[in-house]
């Protein structure tokens, strides 16, 4: 699959199962991993259409993973983390990310819950 410079203004593509090389149908919100353009890119199922020659998935894109990190994940070598995880670390990492400032509310919840600790 190669991502169009539209596709990825508009951070959705479409993908025909027949192309996919999986050996299941996507589910509606399943998140999955993209190798497109040389790049790996997160993703979630948010429609699916059939017709009679395929099915097709409609996927929104979602931000870059580290070629190093994704090829741990196809491995199946990702170190698991056990701990607690607090309101702050998500907050955190919702600033970091720079998830917060695409949603104002979370903007505005991520660094209320990061300056008045």
């Amino acid at each position: 699959m190669e991502l169009t410079e539209f596709t990825r203004r508009s951070r959705s593509v479409v993908l025909a199962h027949r192309d996919s090389g999986l050996g299941r149908g996507l589910e509606y919100g399943e998140r999955v991993l993209i190798h497109a353009g040389g790049e790996y890119r997160t993703a979630v199922v948010v429609d699916i259409d059939f017709d009679l020659e395929d099915t097709h998935y409609r996927l929104i894109l979602g931000g870059r993973v580290p070629a190093e990190l994704a090829q741990e994940k196809i491995d199946g070598t990702v170190a698991s983390v056990s701990g607690q995880v607090s309101v702050h670390d998500i907050a955190d990492m919702l600033a970091r990310s720079g998830a917060g400032h695409r949603i104002p509310m979370q903007r505005r919840a991520a660094q209320r819950l990061l300056f008045e600790r």
